[in-house]
């Protein structure tokens, strides 16, 4: 089992997300490689921030990730060669979605070294495949305000 949790504010609201799941006692650490763990409770968390959005994912299931993105087309635009695939170039794909689910795979993968353009999104709808075969179960909400996406391993 998962769930999301959205709330206004960016990097600051992600405690104030923790604290109204958790309680005051559970408190977010990182370990050396970056990855958010949750001291005091036994659940996997994987957090995202935009300049205006913050997203908590939480799972009993396993390692998860989450990625929340406002519009930002030019920019991404302009270094989609260096996180498509080749076919995703070909393909004209929607550049904030491939990110976010990208992004998600990355942190659910826990994956040294992968790098985003070797995430494949397009082969199998619904789902991302890393290099080593390992499938990602994705799903995405889509808003004018953001997109956001979650990626949880196909097991």
């Amino acid at each position: 089992m998962s769930q999301i949790f959205i709330a206004p504010g960016g990097r600051q609201a992600v405690n104030e997300l923790i604290r109204r799941r958790f309680g005051e006692e559970v408190r977010p650490v990182h370990d050396a490689d970056g990855t958010p763990r949750l001291v005091g409770a036994d659940a996997e968390i994987s957090i995202s921030h935009s300049r205006r959005f913050a997203a908590l994912m939480v799972s009993y299931e396993g390692r998860c990730g989450v990625d929340i993105e406002e519009p930002r087309l030019e920019q991404l635009a302009r270094v989609r060669a260096k996180f498509l695939t080749p076919a995703e170039l070909d393909a004209g794909i929607d550049l904030l979605a491939a990110w976010t689910a990208k992004e998600a795979v990355f942190k659910a993968a826990g994956t040294p070294g992968l790098g985003l353009s070797m995430i494949d999104t397009l082969s199998e709808p619904g789902f991302a495949i890393i290099p080593d075969g390992r499938r990602f179960r994705l799903s995405a909400v889509v808003t004018p305000d953001y997109t956001l996406t979650s990626a949880l391993p196909d097991v």
